[in-house]
This record gives C-alpha cells, structure tokens and sequence, in this order.
C-alpha cells in the first residue's frame, strides 16, 4: 500500500514552476510578522489566515514576560489545553481536550520537526517537552485540533511544535539564575559563536525545587543542548544538534506498599541532523535524520510478606528504555502562482527493552513508513482549498489512513472564514500490543499476572468537522481565531479492567463538541493583551463496569466544562515590565479521580515584575515573580497541592 501511494504522490508533484516555497527562505520576521508564517500545521510555509486548522503562537516576549519556569505551564494559557506540573505518573505533561489518561499520548510535540514522544512511555511526550530550556525557544506553535495528516499517529488530537532561537542570533554569552520559596534553585548558561557561514551555541541549565504540596521528593531537572547552523554555496543549509535531559523526581506514597515512596530517574539524549536546498527558483528539498533514546529507571522494594513471607522486600523494578530512528525526505514545489505543494516520507524504527512491561529481555521493535502530501490551491484571489493525506503501516496498526480538506474565504482584508473536515489515527502503544506484567518470587516462581494483552486491538480514529474565523487588524494591533468543533472519536483505546488479568481494547465511541477563541491585542510595541476561552462537553462515554475502572468518569470530565484566561503585559519607558496571567478552568475531572468522584475547579493568577539595566550591548534583567497568588489549588491528583511560590531572577545577556 505505502509503495502504490509514494508513486502517486511522485507523478502529482514530480513538476513545477515558480518561486521559492521552502523554509529555507524564510527568516524569524517572517515568522513573526503582523502575518505570522507558521510550518506546523501543512508543513509548507503558510500565512495563519492560509493554513487548514486554528493556531496559537507564544513567542519569546511572551514566554519571557510570563514568568513561566517550564513549557508545560506555558500551555495552560493555550485555548482546549489541560496540563500538569505533576511528576507522578510522568514529567510535567499537556493534553488537548482532556484525553490523557496516565500519560499524553494523543499529542505530536515536535522540537525543531524531532518527534520526542517516548515509546516505552505509551507514546508520552512528557519528557520531550523538557528538552530545551525556556531561555532557548525561539516561539511554541500549537494546532489544535487532529493533524494526522501532515504527522501521522501521534498527531491525533494536535501539535506542539517547539522552535528554538535561530543561533545565528544568539552569539555572546548569557547567564540567568532563580531563588525562591518552596526550593525553587534554577540556573543556566549559554555560548553562541561564529558568523553567518557558520554558528554554533551551547547552553546547560538545571531546574529544581521541591514540588507540589502532598507529592513526595525534590524535583530536577539538567539540561544540555548544542546546536549549529551552516551555510553553503547555492544556498545548501545545515543544522546539526544534539543534547540531552535528566529528571530526578520524587513518586509514590510513604507507606503504600504497592507504590511506595522513591526517587525516579527518566532522561533522554539525542542527535539530529537537517539538510536544505533549494532547486532552482521552484523547489526545496530538505531531510531530516534523528535518533533519540529514552530511559526510565524506577524500582522499589515491595515491603510486604502478602505474597509469602520469603519474597518480603523483593524488588519491583519498573525500569525500561526506548530507542527511536528516523529519517525524513520532504519536497515542496510551486507548480504555479495558485498551486503548491509538498509530499515527502519518513521512515521510523522504535525498539523498547523492558522486562518489567513485557517479561523478556528481548528487544520489541516496531517499523513505521508514511508517507504525506498536501497541498494549497488558490481557487480564486480569495479562496485556497488545502487538502491532503498521510498513509502509514506499521507492525502496530496495519495500514492506516488520514485525509484532510480545508477550505479558507477570504471576506475581506484581515476577515477570513474556514471549514473543513479532517481524520486522525492513533495505532495501539507496543505497551498496549504485547505488555506482559508478571511477578516472580525471590526463587524465580511465577506469582502473579496483572497485565496480559491479547493484541486483539485496532488503532482508534477520530473525524473531525471545524468551522472557524480568522481575524486581523494590524493597524488596531487586534488578532484573533474562533475554532467551533465537532470531534467524533471511535474504537478509543483504553484499558480493560473487568479482565484477569487486565487486557487493553477498543472501548469507548464519543463525541467532542464546544468552540473556543483567542483575542490578542497589541495598542503599542509595550503592551500586549492575550485573552482566551473555551467550552467543552464530552458526551457518549460507556459508564464504567469495574469500580477500579477510572477511565470512564476522567474521559468525559477530562476537560473543563468551560476554560479561561487573560494575560496582560506591559513595558514601561523607564525599562520596567509588568505582567499579570489569570486562569480559570471549571468542573475538571483530576488524573487521580475513580468512579463518580468530584469533580474540581481552579483559579490561578501570577504576577511578574521586572527591570532591564542596559550598558552597551550587554543588558541585565531582575524580575520577581508570584505564582499563584490567589488559594492552593489541586494540580494532577486530589492530594497534590499549586501553593503561592514567589521567586526572583536575574538574567545577563552580552
């Protein structure tokens, strides 16, 4: 199947005449001009009032002015979102539209077009959004709403692309460091050397504090990161990065003899390599290769004699790793002034090595091949229909495919309206494929299956129906999208409860539907006004069948009924900033919740002070920053605690 549509694909695009079309064209202005150009979404460079889906950008001003120490806590304020700061179950993870369960594995986070999701995690991406320091990202682009067909599998409810600061900028040294209450220790550095034929950039940091209330251990975090730009003649550019992260997080419960209270490593490390060129004045083509390694490491000694009073202090060890390869060829051409396009193929190798999930010490390898075309079509001066599909096999989900059609009228200047209908999949995890969970006594007898997958599972699909408005008035500085969505979800996999031992299948059929929007308003270069809000309801759930059956209440209360927040920035002439984020999010089900259990609402507001002192080309920032001024709120599950955290930083740049 995949090779009868990579031919289709290569007689459709294989020709064209016009102008340069791929991102190698293109600089940060572009980006983030009154127009912004997003990649994330089609992946070829379009307007935000072009492209088939509703976005959101945070960029570097906002990500700064906010005060935020982690990513994840930056999507909160993004419309649909759901996040964490929890490390219990994950690192600090997002989901959209509240489909999570344990771990987010229905959302593509990309950092620089890498896919960080961690196999061994179920298809998590929680310790890919800790790759790069916040000091480090360029901007966050978030699509929200199934994208499957640009990205396949682990696009099935959005994309967060994660694009870091261009090093060509960043040459010179910068230093930051915070203090603060409930052990807040953070400190980081940066290098950036060269000149435009060649730039290179290092930067290591670490983030630690002592975490929520209720929840056991310190939190760190360490970081390193490397990357470089090259240019050559004919206009070939390079980049090569390569880094990795550390996560030392408390889990568990003093005295719960079945989770009990230790310290969990999870880290990864990574390389990847970019290559672009443009082919004459009509064509790019780019490839990308990544590998990518995951590693858990979390083990406890199960102090019970419930088993026998020989197996007393037994180890339960939980460990694993993953180890993900890529390589990715994409081409984008303008076949005329009205028609452009982009097609390409990606190949993936993803090998996991876990006894503790699958009972051997083999490796359990799964292959993927997709490939992916869209294009962008101006019917007329203010028409363009965006259309495409990926297809995927893999050893996991069969053959799959995902189309999508969008179309955008354009009503007036800055006026723009879209609808369309997409489709996403998601095949099952290798975890919910093959997991064999089996516990063996201290003589090596068999004492207990918990887990036994039959791998009578099928990937589970969503469609998708959107209408949506785009508006943009540069003169007023007033930008702002409506997405209103009707998000049909099938054969959703979940994990069977009332089986012995616990199986994993097709569950559940239900539909998301609500609408959200987001204002941001710019009266001057000073101040910037963000505002969004969100009403979701998730009906057509199966009611549980086992009181030990979570899944069921978190699925339709996985979302907040309605959702809010404004963000409101300013910079005074004197170089003092000031900031105010204020979230609410009501009637929201928490990861911990089991049957009919309450249901929880939360405020939140942070306040940010700063000022910049500037001699030469060296400035110096120190800012203090509140979090959570208003009462503790419950982050993740019922016992952990978001108390009141005051901070203060300093940041150098030279």
């Amino acid at each position: 199947m995949i090779k009868k549509y990579l031919v289709l694909f290569t007689l459709i695009h294989g020709t064209g005449a016009g102008a340069q079309t791929g991102a190698s064209a293109l600089t940060e202005q572009d980006f983030l001009a009154e127009m912004p150009i997003v990649l994330s979404v089609s992946r070829l460079a379009q307007r935000l009032d072009d492209t088939p889906g509703a976005v959101t950008i945070l960029d570097r001003h906002f990500i700064r002015m906010s005060g935020a120490r982690d990513l994840t806590d930056l999507l909160r304020l993004v419309p649909g979102f759901q996040t964490t700061t929890s490390f219990e179950t994950d690192a600090p993870m997002a989901s959209y539209h509240g489909r999570s369960d344990d771990y987010s594995n229905r959302l593509q986070v990309l950092v620089d077009g890498r896919s960080v999701y961690s196999g061994y995690l179920m298809g998590s991406s929680g310790v890919g959004l800790q790759t790069l320091a916040l000091d480090d990202v360029e901007r966050i682009e978030v699509l929200r709403g199934t994208n499957s067909a640009a990205y396949g599998a682990r696009a099935f409810l959005g994309v967060v692309n994660i694009v870091s600061r261009d090093v060509r900028e960043t040459i010179g040294t910068a230093v930051n460091l915070a203090a603060g209450e409930n052990g807040v220790a953070d400190a980081g550095a940066r290098l950036g050397w060269g000149d435009s034929g060649a730039a290179y950039r290092v930067s290591a940091d670490k983030r630690g504090d002592s975490g929520l209330r209720g929840a056991f251990g310190q939190n760190q975090i360490d970081r390193f990161h490397f990357s470089s730009h090259h240019t050559a003649s004919g206009g070939h550019e390079w980049d090569v990065r390569a880094g990795g992260v550390d996560v030392d997080a408390g889990r568990g419960t003093p005295g719960d003899v079945g989770n009990n209270a230790r310290m969990r490593y999870m880290g990864a490390r990574f390389v990847q390599i970019d290559w672009r060129a443009p082919f004459g004045d009509d064509q790019d083509l780019a490839i990308t290769a990544s590998h990518t390694e995951n590693k858990i490491a979390d083990a406890f000694a199960y102090l019970t004699d419930a088993v026998g009073a020989a197996n007393y202090g037994m180890p339960l060890d939980f460990s694993g790793h993953d180890v993900n390869d890529a390589l990715t060829l994409q081409h984008t051409v303008r076949h005329s002034p009205a028609l452009r396009s982009v097609w390409g193929t990606e190949l993936r190798r993803e090998k996991i090595f876990s006894r503790a999930y699958f009972d051997t010490r083999e490796q359990v390898t799964t292959e993927y091949a997709r490939v992916f075309g869209n294009a962008e079509w101006r019917i007329l001066p203010t028409v363009i229909l965006n259309a495409g599909a990926l297809v995927e096999q893999s050893g996991l989900g069969g053959d799959t495919a995902s189309p999508r059609v969008m179309l955008n009228w354009r009503l007036g200047e800055g006026h723009t309206v879209r609808a369309g209908v997409s489709s996403g999949f998601r095949p099952p995890s290798a975890t919910e494929k093959f997991a064999a969970v089996r516990y063996y006594g201290v003589d090596g007898s068999l004492l207990q299956t918990t887990v036994q997958a039959t791998g009578n599972i099928a990937p589970e699909y969503i469609r998708s129906q959107e209408l949506g408005y785009n508006l943009n008035l540069p003169s007023a500085g007033i930008s702002a999208d409506l997405r209103v969505f009707n998000e049909r979800v099938t054969d959703s996999i979940a994990t069977v409860y009332n089986s012995d031992p616990i199986d994993f299948g097709n569950i559940d059929n239900y539909r998301i539907t609500g609408a959200e929007w987001q204002w941001s308003w710019k009266p001057t270069p000073a101040t910037h006004v963000f505002f969004t809000q969100t009403w979701t309801d998730i009906a057509g759930v199966a009611p549980p069948v086992d009181p030990f059956d979570t899944q069921g209440f978190r699925v339709s209360h996985g979302a907040p009924r309605y959702a809010g927040s404004l963000s409101v920035m300013h910079t005074f002439g004197s170089h003092v900033s000031v900031s105010m984020l204020h979230q609410r999010a009501e009637e929201t089900a928490l990861m911990s919740n089991g049957g009919t259990g309450p249901l929880y609402s939360m405020g939140r507001t942070d306040l940010r002070v700063g000022k910049t002192f500037k001699t030469g080309r060296s400035s110096t920032e120190l800012a203090l920053t509140v979090q959570n001024v208003d009462i503790p709120y419950r982050d993740g599950d019922r016992k952990f605690y978001f108390d009141r955290r005051t901070m203060v930083t300093m940041r150098f740049e030279n």
